[in-house]
Formats: structure tokens, sequence, C-alpha cells
């Protein structure tokens, strides 16, 4: 996972009970050391801007950023 990526973490919708999957985008894959090194900053739809360091592990890309050239 890196920067810009588009991911979901599976199981997880929305809103509850419903089927629209919980959908973030990788704001910080390099957590500072106070962070665990296994979490990744996502920054969730739903989250009004703020950014959540969740464990990789629980999280899904589902779509991969394309690298921009200069």
């Amino acid at each position: 996972m890196k920067a810009g990526d588009l991911i979901h973490m599976p199981r997880q919708t929305l809103l509850p009970g419903e089927e629209v999957p919980s959908v973030g985008i990788v704001i910080d894959d390099d957590p500072p050391q106070a962070v665990s090194k296994k979490r990744i900053g996502i920054m969730w739809a739903d989250n009004w801007g703020n950014v959540d360091y969740e464990p990789k592990d629980w999280l899904e890309v589902i779509s991969e950023a394309v690298p921009v050239e200069a």
C-alpha cells in the first residue's frame, strides 16, 4: 500500500446495515515511530478529513494510485 491508493476494510460498510463499503485513501504510508509501523494513515470518505491509523492487515487495495510523471 502506498499514498494515493484507494482502499476499503473488508466486511465494513459506510453505514450500519447497508452494503456500501467503507472507502478511504492512503494518506500516510510511513507513519511516525509513535504510531506502529504496522499501521497506515487512511482518510476515510465519511470521517470529515481526519486521518486514522489502521492496521495494514485489515485493509485491501481496490485501486492503486497512478504515478504522476514530472
